[in-house]
């Protein structure tokens, strides 16, 4: 720019290498080759992983919407009940999508309605989580700006997948998950999780062992059934619901057994002083009956018509104590 000033060549140098460095950080592709195999079928049904995550992709609903999807087929590939559409921060699901080939390449291209403060970048990190990036949604999108997109507009957002090849179906491969690598991530914990092999999943995406330059990059997950996923991390929301169930069934039963130990031992007491009574009564009777032998022989027994006569139907008159009569 020999025609500039000092000064706005140096600004002009400055914005070229900054904007080199952008260019050439987004067209960074990772190692997981995701073009078209020649001996794969042309389309498949395959599954992208998605975290649920707030404030906005907290329910199936929402998820479903934006992967022109129904919640039911998402319920039915994440393990989930039909029903349960709430879910819980970091929960793990399958997204069912058709993959086929753009160009050449693998994609699941998804329709997207533009919102307010909407860019290719943002939806592509955001609302679908590092599954595209901006640069393949503005090759598939030409005559769009990538950061001024008329809010309502239907764009087309191309999710990175992959259909098995002939060698991997014949190896029982059924379906090549695509999934972002996290930083926490390691290929042990991720195999684990899919139920795929790790030599698998190295084979897959020219990693080697150590994926750490994949962190917030799609890879593919080979596996030969699709995985069965936990319902939520760590049980998190189910415990979160069943715990103070659990808390007051154990405390009902508690008070439960308190209540009918107490009443048994009531009734145990109760008993005791009923029988201490009838065995002072008999005391009585024995201690009267010992001291009447002292004047007669033997006790007299009279039958009770006879009682009944003599003391006039224990009549009151004849009554000389709480239950003493004369005859």
């Amino acid at each position: 720019f020999p025609f500039l000033p000092l000064h706005s060549q140096i600004l002009c140098l400055v914005i070229m290498l900054f904007s080199t460095n952008i260019v050439a950080q987004s067209q960074q592709d990772n190692r997981t080759n995701f073009s078209c195999p020649s001996d794969s079928p042309p389309s498949c049904e395959t599954y992208v992983t998605y975290i649920a995550q707030s404030p906005n992709f907290l329910s199936l609903a929402n998820i479903s919407n934006i992967f022109d999807t129904s919640p039911l087929s998402i319920a039915r590939a994440s393990n989930l009940e039909p029903m349960d559409d709430k879910l819980v921060k970091d929960q793990v699901l399958l997204v069912p999508v058709t993959c086929g080939c753009t160009g050449n390449r693998s994609f699941a291209n998804i329709s997207y309605e533009i919102n307010q403060g909407d860019s290719f970048y943002f939806v592509a990190t955001t609302s679908y989580e590092n599954l595209t990036n901006w640069r393949a949604v503005m090759d598939l999108n030409p005559v769009l700006s990538p950061n001024k997109l008329p809010i309502g507009i239907q764009v087309v957002f191309p999710l990175f997948c992959k259909c098995p090849s002939k060698n991997q179906l014949d190896k029982e491969i059924k379906y090549l998950i695509t999934y972002v690598w996290k930083p926490g991530d390691n290929v042990s914990l991720v195999s684990d999780k899919f139920g795929a092999s790790p030599e698998d999943i190295m084979s897959e995406n020219n990693y080697g062992q150590n994926f750490t330059a994949a962190n917030n990059l799609p890879v593919l997950i080979p596996v030969t059934r699709l995985p069965v996923l936990a319902r939520s991390p760590s049980d998190g929301r189910k415990g979160g619901i069943r715990l103070p169930v659990i808390i007051g069934i154990s405390l009902g039963c508690t008070l439960l057994v308190l209540v009918l130990a107490v009443l048994l031992v009531y009734v145990y007491c109760l008993k005791m002083k009923t029988l201490n009574r009838s065995a002072s009564s008999a005391e009585t009777a024995d201690k009267l009956l010992s001291g009447v032998s002292g004047y007669v022989s033997k006790p007299t027994m009279y039958e009770t018509d006879a009682i009944m006569e003599a003391t006039m139907n224990l009549s009151e008159q004849c009554k000389i104590g709480e239950s003493v009569y004369k005859a």
